[in-house]
């Protein structure tokens, strides 16, 4: 088993949510939600919410509990908000998460019912949290447990020091690459992106907000039911794109680890506006079968996005955060701003990539210009 991390550390990183991320203040009252593995963390924001005088409770799930649960047909049990759960999230007024359960792959091997019944009380949980004023935080660094590096081929503990570099960094540091984005991505243009790789892909703006991602918990996110959550470690600025113009191909040379499959060697290819063709070295096939269950228009391009967190590399959940990564989103984008409301949400990363909207340099060699 991996070391637990020192105490010095997990305050350190809960001085650095709590106080400097989220704001926390004296007689305020937060709620820690995690796991086994994650337990010595979340003794840390204890200690650092009372040293800033909030008074803390934890609300601890056993992973062998859960699972004992999850795979005898109670993912129901699990998926709901009962009473006095709400009845605590509506007295909170900051809420940290630390991912769970531990083993990925573990709820990945359950059927899509039994999946999809255990998050069933996510759009109950976020309209409680929005009407109570909640501010809170996804912790990335619980997810660095040892079922889940083996799962992705990664050290742990270069996994775990990694994710602890990027959850330190002060969100404030990245908003002068902000405002290099914000301006080209504004309006209309046509984005090209190329990389030796192959890449050669034609998108085009469509006079839409520009949206970024820091880490931070900036008052205008509080406005939206869920964005009173932020992910940390986090960072990249992002647009959703005219849906009907998207020619040429995009070749991943970052691996795809959102909540479903791990997609390797991933290849778009846009013909008019529509994806023509897709392929992959890994997790092609189970990519096939979402996008055949996908409704809606699914073969449409939906966002760009460019990653600004300096010093972060292959690490799951944020590859497309790298500083200079290129993201493009298929499927739906109506929940920042598109028109198109497909229930299919896949992308591919490339990094070291050149862009160019307008004609005029945006990333060269994955340094953003």
């Amino acid at each position: 088993m991996p070391a637990s991390p020192k105490t010095a550390d997990a305050d350190r990183l809960g001085r650095a949510v709590l106080r400097e991320r989220l704001g926390l203040r004296p007689k305020e009252r937060v709620t820690i939600e995690c796991y086994p593995s994650s337990l010595p963390w979340a003794a840390g924001f204890v200690r650092e919410a009372r040293r800033a005088g909030a008074y803390p409770i934890v609300h601890y799930e056993d992973e062998a509990a859960y699972w004992d649960a999850a795979e005898h047909g109670q993912a129901d049990l699990l998926g709901g908000l009962p009473a006095h759960e709400k009845a605590a999230l509506e007295e909170t007024d900051v809420y940290v998460f630390f991912w769970g359960p531990e083993d990925i792959a573990r709820r990945q091997r359950l059927e899509g019912k039994a999946q999809s019944a255990l998050f069933a009380y996510n759009p109950q949980w976020y309209k409680v949290a929005a009407k109570a004023d909640v501010r809170g935080a996804r912790m990335a660094i619980a997810r660095a447990t040892p079922q889940n590096a083996a799962l992705y081929g990664l050290p742990l503990d270069r996994w775990r020091a990694g994710l602890m570099a990027a959850s330190l960094q002060d969100p404030r540091s990245f908003l002068p690459t902000v405002k290099k984005l914000e301006r080209p991505l504004a309006g209309h243009g046509e984005v090209r992106i190329t990389h030796p790789n192959g890449t050669d892909l034609t998108l085009a703006l469509a006079d839409r907000p520009v949206q970024k991602a820091t880490g931070a918990l900036p008052p205008a996110k509080l406005r939206r039911q869920f964005g009173i959550m932020v992910n940390v470690p986090d960072g990249s600025v992002y647009v959703s794109v005219d849906e009907k113009t998207a020619d040429g191909t995009l070749v991943a040379n970052r691996r795809t680890t959102n909540s479903g499959p791990i997609l390797e060697g991933g290849r778009f290819t846009f013909r008019n506006g529509r994806l023509a063709d897709y392929r992959f070295s890994k997790g092609g096939s189970e990519f096939a079968r979402i996008y055949r269950a996908a409704t809606g228009d699914k073969a449409r391009p939906s966002f760009f996005e460019v990653g600004i967190v300096p010093g972060m590399s292959g690490m799951p959940f944020l590859e497309e955060n790298e500083l200079g990564t290129v993201t493009v989103g298929v499927g739906g984008n109506s929940a920042f701003g598109g028109k198109n409301d497909s229930s299919l949400f896949q992308y591919l990363t490339v990094a070291d990539a050149n862009v160019t909207v307008g004609g005029r340099p945006v990333v060269r060699g994955g340094r953003v210009v």
